[in-house]
């Protein structure tokens, strides 16, 4: 949580040099490596001339320049393909959203502090915060900050976990209840994230081709199992057939 400012910063960073890359840097590449082929004895294609693909014939084969195949289907294809990768992974809504935490940093005596950024963090979660929390927050806030950067006991904090352990430690946390939630919020979204991608990863495992029908109960019980198979390890099989056994009565005893 301490580096998530410029961690943001250098991901815009590297998607508009990837962009700028794609769009007038490719002249530039084709020299160094035509630089490169020529001091090793390496044929260079001319970029205007017909690109053949190797062992088919030029007869049924599409018309298109060595400059075409370059460019756009192998330079322009992998960059696009960065960019979607990078842009589905921290898309506008998730670099708003890490915008907004950084401002909880108690570092450098509070400098990344935004009221109105904070305000917007809290808006991500509607289901914590109504309307009325939303004004109550706005008003904590000032109060908080003012108060955060006049204490001793707060100016030399890295964190916002160890801001959090601080206000429960001189009972903050009771004065100022909203900004403490959006702290405790903060914290558990790796966590949070973290699970939802494990959950996925497993889902792939367990609804294989050939469990492609199975119903939501099933594959939620089964991704349980599969997910936290340390604790399920610990119960030994007879435990399990006596649980299900005395579930209802059955004509079999297991």
């Amino acid at each position: 949580m301490k580096r998530l400012k410029p961690s943001c910063w250098r991901m815009q960073i590297c998607k508009e040099n990837l962009q700028l890359m794609r769009d007038s840097e490719f002249e530039e590449l084709v020299e160094q490596a035509s630089s490169f082929c020529y001091k090793h004895n390496i044929t260079v294609p001319t970029m205007d001339e017909e690109y053949v693909i190797p062992g088919r014939s030029r007869r049924n084969a599409p018309m298109k320049t060595n400059y075409h195949r370059y460019r756009v289907e192998i330079f322009v294809h992998v960059i696009d393909g960065q960019l979607a990768e990078l842009n589905d992974r921290f898309n506008e809504v998730s670099t708003e959203l890490l915008t907004c935490l950084a401002c909880l940093s108690p570092k450098n005596n509070f400098v990344a502090f935004n009221k109105q950024k904070l305000g917007r963090l809290a808006q991500f979660y509607p289901c914590d915060f109504s309307d009325r929390d939303l004004l109550m927050l706005g008003d904590q806030l000032g109060v908080y900050v003012y108060l955060m950067r006049s204490g001793i006991d707060f100016s030399q904090l890295e964190g916002i976990s160890s801001l959090a352990e601080k206000m429960v430690e001189k009972g903050m946390n009771e004065i100022f209840p909203y900004v403490y939630l959006l702290l405790t919020l903060a914290l558990v979204l790796p966590v949070a994230t973290a699970s939802v991608e494990r959950a996925f990863s497993a889902m792939n495992i367990i609804k294989n081709p050939l469990r492609n029908r199975m119903g939501d109960q099933w594959l939620n019980d089964s991704l349980i199992v599969y997910i936290e198979r340390d604790v399920f390890a610990c119960i030994d099989n007879e435990t399990i057939m006596r649980r299900f056994q005395n579930m209802k009565t059955r004509r079999g005893q297991l």
